[in-house]
């Protein structure tokens, strides 16, 4: 009866364990996806874009008639609407149309700096990840030193002062590893929290690496992306140009007036024709406000678009020159080093580790040649990272899918 009682209990234990929860690793499109959806500063956008369609729509609407009663001898009711059918409706229409194209171009030109922030903190993981394994290797050197270092104090054959050397750059080694650890869970909730996530995950691991790979992103030969033609942030201060230029022309269509058509009709008594109802036009007549704060203030206005045309123009012609050198600058960077610099510091590592087992180098020559290679490698990621970065800076700035 006890052992089914102990089973039972079992089998209910494990009911009511949770299942472990299956992790996927992070791509860089699905963050960059993720942060589309949840940054704050893409819905503020969207959010004026449909300010910006709904304008569009108020400005196409039609006008409401007027109805009037008039309690007079004779008794008179009246219907009057304006017949707004000429430019200064066409430019209405026109200057808003404009205005949702703008705000569409500044919702990509948002998405843009949203994927290029993304992509920095992603490869901020990437590296952060790769520093905490160098000295996570180094660690684990330090280990063996003292290991072996003990063994040959108790035979004599090293001095006491040199395993304590040795165990102080242990102590300093996993001081290394677990300040790599605290950036490694930085950097991961700083590329959540641009994600938009509501639960950050410190352990989150991500699909991607810094391994090189060589993207030629610098062959673009179409003067129209060199000169940032095709960019989002570019698109929309032409088209806020545009829109300008179509405000002064409305400002201008103000003196044109919009006629006004009435419909009378008269209850107790008829008219002079002998009718109870009659038709009226009616036109304002700008002689008293002739609209000339309005014609200046769009003309003002046409004037600063173009200005900001010019401004954010020559910004994306700089932006696509500075990312270019620096990516063909790390791209040659990154070669170099690959070009067997890495493979000659690891040589002498274990050359060096060999002497000293041997007796034939010193413990400062160890760890000058373990303090080089920590060094150079981490050099040769942050290459990495910056390569990576400005690959997709590029693309950024250039405005070229991947």
């Amino acid at each position: 009866m006890a052992l089914l009682l102990i089973v039972a209990m079992v089998r209910l234990a494990g009911a009511q364990a949770p299942e472990p929860r299956v992790t996927t690793a992070l791509t860089l499109d699905a963050a960059i996806d993720s942060a589309r959806r949840n940054s704050p500063d893409l819905l503020i956008a969207r959010s004026v874009g449909d300010s910006a369609r709904a304008e569009s729509r108020i400005a196409r609407a039609l006008p409401n008639p007027t109805l009037a009663a008039i309690p007079n001898t004779p008794f008179q009711y009246s219907v009057t609407i304006p017949v707004d059918i000429g430019p200064q409706r066409w430019n209405r229409a026109r200057v808003t149309d404009l205005g949702v194209a703008a705000a569409t171009a500044d919702v990509h030109d948002a998405e843009r700096q949203i994927g290029l922030a993304v992509t920095r903190l992603y490869y901020d993981v990437l590296l952060a990840d790769q520093r905490r394994q160098i000295v996570m290797a180094r660690q684990g050197i330090m280990r063996e030193l003292v290991r072996a270092d003990s063994v040959r104090v108790h035979a004599g054959d090293l001095p006491a002062r040199a395993l304590i050397r040795s165990e102080v750059e242990l102590i300093k080694a996993e001081a290394d590893v677990a300040r790599a650890g605290i950036d490694a869970q930085t950097s991961r909730l700083a590329l959540q929290a641009q994600m938009g996530a509501a639960r950050p995950d410190t352990t989150i691991q991500l699909a991607d690496d810094l391994a090189f790979r060589d993207v030629p992103v610098d062959d673009v030969t179409d003067p129209l992306i060199l000169r940032g033609e095709g960019r989002a942030d570019v698109v929309a201060a032409r088209t806020r140009e545009a829109q300008a230029a179509a405000a002064q022309r409305l400002a201008a269509s103000l003196l044109i007036p919009v006629p006004q058509l009435s419909y009378v009709r008269q209850i107790t008594a008829p008219f002079e024709s002998g009718r109870y109802t009659a038709l009226g036009i009616g036109f304002e007549l700008p002689f008293v406000n002739g609209y000339h704060g309005q014609r200046e203030r769009a003309s003002a206005g046409h004037i600063a678009a173009g200005l900001a045309l010019r401004r954010v123009s020559a910004q994306a012609q700089r932006d696509i020159a500075v990312s270019l050198a620096v990516f063909r600058a790390q791209r040659m960077l990154v070669r170099q080093y690959e070009s067997g610099v890495i493979g000659k510091v690891g040589e002498n590592v274990q050359a060096t580790r060999y002497a000293y087992s041997r007796g034939a180098a010193s413990l400062l020559e160890l760890l000058d040649a373990l303090r080089a290679q920590q060094d150079v490698m981490t050099d040769y990621y942050t290459a990495l990272h910056d390569y990576w970065v400005s690959v997709h800076a590029v693309r950024a700035a250039t405005a070229t899918s991947p």
